[in-house]
């Protein structure tokens, strides 16, 4: 009988969009995620500790050796600074660990998948996230007069 691949649940209660999930929820989420679309076995997720800015829970994960690969509710549970990405990316290549983020259904399994994921960070740029109440005089320029705001 073939060996179940592990996969263990990583747990971090920092907010994805605006909303921190409980660990209880992150865990189930998991849990399901692993045992119904990985065909894997569970092993116990674990909590970041959000007091740090080391991600020491995540990169011990990359370590174990009976782990195939790391499962997060989100690209967003990755550190927010890419320097620390970029490690962490690393790491899951020196040591052959897949991550797999459930709300995004995208996985990290060789240093091609690596664009793919950080293409939707863009999303978290302020850019994106803060609402706009004033134009610039660049911004602007590119207002047609005959336009109307809600």
């Amino acid at each position: 009988m073939k060996k179940m691949p592990i996969f263990a649940g990583y747990i971090n209660l920092k907010p994805i969009n605006g909303i921190i999930f409980p660990s209880y929820a992150q865990n189930q989420i998991n849990k399901e995620y692993i045992t119904s679309k990985l065909n894997g076995e569970f092993f116990m997720s674990t909590n970041e500790n959000t007091y740090g800015k080391n991600n020491i829970v995540l990169r011990s994960l990359l370590e174990e050796k009976s782990l195939r690969g790391i499962c997060l509710l989100s690209v967003y549970s990755l550190p927010d600074i890419k320097k620390q990405r970029e490690e962490i990316y690393k790491l899951s290549l020196k040591y052959k660990k897949e991550f797999h983020f459930v709300f995004e259904e995208k996985f990290l399994k060789n240093k091609k998948d690596i664009s793919t994921i950080e293409d939707l960070f863009i999303f978290n740029n302020s850019f994106f996230t803060t609402k706009k109440k004033f134009l610039n005089k660049f911004e602007r320029q590119f207002v047609n007069k005959d336009w109307s705001f809600v």
